[in-house]
């Protein structure tokens, strides 16, 4: 037969047992939550950034069609080449054309 001292030491061992688990218990119930904050601060950040995503793409879209290419560039070059006579002005040409489209990126870079 199992004395009285055995059942209080038994019992003893148990409620020690049953406080580390309702101690696990609890730490894994805060770190659940804090994993499920942490998750919401992502998706938050995520959604933040997809809709940057979708607001960059409409931007581009917007330039794109704002610089499209004109299906007359080939008659403008072939004019402009008549009209250059020499070589030299011939680079002058291209040099000012450069610089006009230069200018033109600087200030569609300062629109996005």
């Amino acid at each position: 037969m199992v004395s009285e001292h055995q059942i209080i030491a038994l019992v003893e061992r148990f409620e020690h047992k049953l406080k580390l688990l309702t101690n696990l218990y609890a730490d894994a119930k805060n770190q659940i939550e804090q994993l499920e904050r942490e998750k919401e601060a992502l998706q938050e950040s995520l959604k933040a950034e997809q809709d940057q995503v979708k607001e960059l793409r409409k931007k581009s879209t917007k330039a794109e069609n704002n610089t499209a290419i004109s299906k007359d560039s080939g008659i403008i070059v072939k004019d402009n080449l008549l009209r250059t006579g020499t070589n030299a002005e011939l680079k002058q040409q291209l040099d000012e054309y450069i610089q006009e489209l230069e200018r033109c990126i600087a200030h569609l870079s300062s629109l996005s």
